[in-house]
């Protein structure tokens, strides 16, 4: 299984494949799936947003949770969740540290 990873070190989800079972003539099969279903993001702990960023696909129509997919999404959050979790640096985060020190100022000064 081969990994591709980005210049930021985000470990994509392209070569993480999803399984599905089918029964033919009693016997289980397993196949490659469209995608990672919504019950399996959750049940691994990642959210859509999380998954789109990682690449992975995901298949809205399908309801079942297999293990072995939940596994596989559990390992990659595991890799990725340094990175999935950086706070985002914004104008607006700036401007909260400003106030955070002017309030620490007052305070201070009583």
């Amino acid at each position: 299984m081969t990994r591709m990873t980005q210049r930021n070190g985000l470990v994509l989800g392209n070569s993480f494949e999803a399984m599905v079972q089918r029964a033919q003539k009693g016997q289980v099969f397993l196949r490659k799936g469209r995608g990672f279903s919504l019950s399996e993001l959750k049940k691994a702990g990642l959210d859509v947003v999380a998954a789109k960023r990682m690449h992975l696909m995901i298949d809205p129509r399908r309801h079942t949770i297999y293990d072995f997919n939940v596994d596989k999404l559990s390992k990659l959050a595991i890799e990725n969740r340094a990175i999935l979790k950086k706070p985002v640096a914004t104008e607006k985060a700036g401007s909260v540290d400003e106030e955070a020190e002017k309030v620490e100022a007052v305070e201070a000064a009583e």
